[in-house]
């Protein structure tokens, strides 16, 4: 979960993990979206905004800090009320 990370931090984790991941390799994170994947949660996203600085994100920001990390979204898995998504070196 990126969530509790400010952007710079979150495409930080996501370059890093890129680059451990190579350029056959894949980057998952989970996370919790609302309805259509874009939809989040406004209590949990003040919380995190007030104990970390941090956000909660859908799936078109989660894929512009990946492309900002050199990654793009392949896929978003569901499961159950989170999601994987998938992401590969773009």
């Amino acid at each position: 979960m990126l969530h509790d990370w400010d952007d710079e931090a979150a495409v930080a984790i996501l370059r890093s993990c890129a680059w451990a991941a190579g350029r056959t390799g894949k980057v998952l994170v989970v996370e919790k979206f609302g309805a259509g994947g874009e939809a989040v949660n406004t209590a949990m996203d003040l919380r995190m905004l007030v104990y970390f600085g941090g956000r909660e994100r859908g799936v078109t920001d989660l894929t512009v800090l990946a492309a900002r990390a050199g990654l793009e979204v392949r896929e978003v898995h569901p499961a159950d009320r989170l999601a994987v998504v998938e992401l590969t070196p773009s």
